[in-house]
């Protein structure tokens, strides 16, 4: 099978070597100028089209998971007789998580990256079944402007490959969140099935794809879920595979792997 396997791997990635070539020079310039100058400039603006592709792809998985959030009732007395859910996300990006949403939710987002602040607002005529209600610049392993126990709903959708802890993340999640508050998480992880993906993985996370992106494709997130479950009293998660189209095979088979699941507090 592995023979077989890469064997075809040249003539996959044949069409590709123009979009290689591109990424091989874009390392350059980060490894000369910085990354972390430009990293959120080039996320906003060039990355994120490209999410929009692997997007279209987990959309359905995503919409399924996601729905189960329409059951939750805000544990505020006053907002719940409004039917108004608080939601917090984490790394929203463009925000395309935002049509899974309840009506009047109540939406407040953590985000690193500060160019994606104007599009939140703008979302809003997009999205008029919701309210559009903070954008915070932040970390998610350091959520300080969110109070303790003050969010029904946390949400992240491949973000916690790229936060600098993830059991910091988990911590500040269970901080804010109510109690019987869930957090529910969608996150790519590293391949359970086949060493040439693993392979794939390292050697995309070491060479370009932490530097130009922030992201490791290769960690264990699930693992680490499983080694924080005494912060929750309840954690239900599973492991998939989401589908890839052949035509970007190359760059998707890397985050087709994923956990998907539901933590309480």
């Amino acid at each position: 099978m592995f023979e077989k396997i890469t064997d075809k791997l040249p003539e996959i990635l044949k069409p590709w070597t123009p979009y290689l070539l591109l990424v091989l020079t874009i390392f350059i310039i980060f490894q000369k100028y910085g990354g972390s100058h430009i990293q959120p400039w080039f996320m906003a603006t060039i990355y994120i089209p490209w999410t929009s592709i692997h997007h279209d792809s987990v959309k359905e998985f995503q919409r399924k998971h996601f729905e189960k959030i329409k059951n939750h009732k805000s544990a505020d007395p006053e907002l719940r007789k409004k039917g108004i859910l608080r939601i917090l996300e984490i790394g929203p990006g463009p925000g395309y998580n935002f049509e899974f949403y309840p009506s009047k939710s109540q939406l407040s987002v953590v985000e690193v990256n500060p160019f994606f602040e104007k599009q939140f607002f703008e979302k809003q005529a997009d999205h008029p079944h919701i309210k559009m209600d903070r954008f915070i610049v932040g970390f998610a392993e350091n959520m300080k402007d969110v109070p303790d126990n003050s969010v029904d709903i946390v949400v992240s959708s491949f973000v916690l490959c790229s936060v600098r802890s993830v059991e910091g993340a988990l911590k500040e999640v269970h901080r804010v969140l109510v109690p019987g508050g869930k957090y529910y998480y969608f996150e790519h992880i590293r391949d359970y099935k086949y060493a040439w993906v693993r392979f794939l993985q390292h050697l995309y996370t070491y060479t370009f794809y932490d530097l130009l992106f922030g992201c490791n494709l290769n960690r264990v997130t699930n693992q680490i879920i499983e080694a924080n479950k005494w912060r929750f009293s309840k954690i239900d998660q599973k492991l998939i595979t989401t589908p890839m189209k052949k035509r970007y095979y190359p760059f998707y088979i890397c985050v087709t792997p994923a956990v998907v699941g539901i933590a309480e507090k």
